[in-house]
């Protein structure tokens, strides 16, 4: 029988990378997406951990958020709720009258599906993780996450019927059912564990709950890169145009949210831009199952260079944020 000092010692080596991984989280998960080219071999066997992958990552946000933080919130809703109406409903209908409007729905399927991926989903389930790590309300970006999960099902079947055809519709009741079971499974094992280990010990593993973030990033983005290095061998040019474009849409979506949102202040702009930019693409992929073209899955995958760099981008625009608000009397 193993010994408790054996064993101990056996996990100080991974609380040593967790804590590291976790006080250098911008770093780990931008060089991660970049590593996910060099092991082209595994990503296709990784394909069937996204699922769990997004689901890991939830729950550990919901791990994050003390009670108190959750009343603070809810106290001044409109902040969150006006960040959700203009990510999951003002924004994709602006995107989708453009469309229509130039006759963007006529040129290609897999354009056409890739515009609906990156304008109707919601935020990635890392945002409200990365806003804590900057060190700014983490609990207002779990709050506009979770609206935009709930009001997923109905937003995102509207804006299909409107851009896709039927070959592509997605089933309301499907996508429904599978918001709802992430978003109440990971909340209800986020909440039992933060009852657990009670709000001192989370604030104590605080870096090692962000290394277990960075650890389960980088295995999606490896599984999302499936495909992606022999494309950027054969086809060059066009994956340097993809590449160029998932950064030009970020950016556009972050510099308008954050314009829209400044009179609220520039957190709230940064944390309601931050979200806006960084699209939960892996949901609408698994809501459109097979049928996703070609085109489309390989939009995904070179957006998640955007999503991933992110952080590490905009880390120091947050730093100038955070230390501007905190010398305001």
């Amino acid at each position: 029988m193993l010994s408790p000092k054996f064993v101990l010692s056996g996990l100080k080596p991974i609380n040593t990378l967790l804590r590291f991984l976790g006080r250098n989280g911008t770093n780990a998960v931008a060089i991660s997406v970049f590593l996910g080219l060099l092991l082209p071999g595994i990503a296709e066997a990784l394909r069937i951990l996204l699922t769990p992958a997004i689901f890991i990552l939830l729950t550990l946000s919901f791990i994050r958020v003390d009670n108190a933080a959750i009343a603070n919130q809810l106290r001044r809703p409109l902040p969150a709720f006006a960040a959700m109406l203009w990510q999951m409903l003002i924004l994709p209908l602006l995107a989708t009258v453009t469309c229509l409007i130039i006759g963007l729905d006529q040129i290609d399927l897999g354009v056409l599906t890739a515009l609906f991926m990156v304008s109707a989903a919601p935020p990635v389930m890392s945002t409200p993780i990365f806003i804590w790590m900057f060190g700014l309300n983490g609990a207002l970006a779990l709050t506009i996450s979770t609206l935009s999960l709930i009001i997923a099902p109905l937003s995102t079947a509207l804006f299909a019927y409107l851009l896709l055809p039927e070959t592509l519709q997605v089933s309301p009741l499907s996508l429904a059912t599978n918001l709802a079971m992430f978003l109440i499974g990971s909340a209800g094992l986020g909440r039992l564990l933060y009852y657990l280990l009670g709000a001192k010990r989370i604030n104590e593993v605080t870096d090692h709950i962000n290394g277990l973030n960075c650890i389960v990033l980088f295995i999606f983005a490896v599984a999302a890169m499936d495909g992606v290095t022999g494309f950027a061998i054969t086809a060059p040019f066009k994956a340097t145009a993809l590449f160029v474009g998932v950064f030009a849409i970020a950016a556009l979506q972050l510099l308008v949210t954050f314009l829209i949102f400044y009179p609220a202040g520039r957190q709230t702009a940064f944390i309601a831009a931050y979200g806006t930019g960084s699209r939960n693409l892996g949901l609408m992929v698994a809501a459109l199952g097979g049928t996703i073209p070609e085109l489309a899955w390989l939009f995904f995958a070179f957006a998640q260079f955007p999503i991933y760099l992110l952080p590490w981008i905009l880390k120091p625009a947050a730093i100038h944020i955070r230390e501007a608000e905190a010398t305001i009397p």
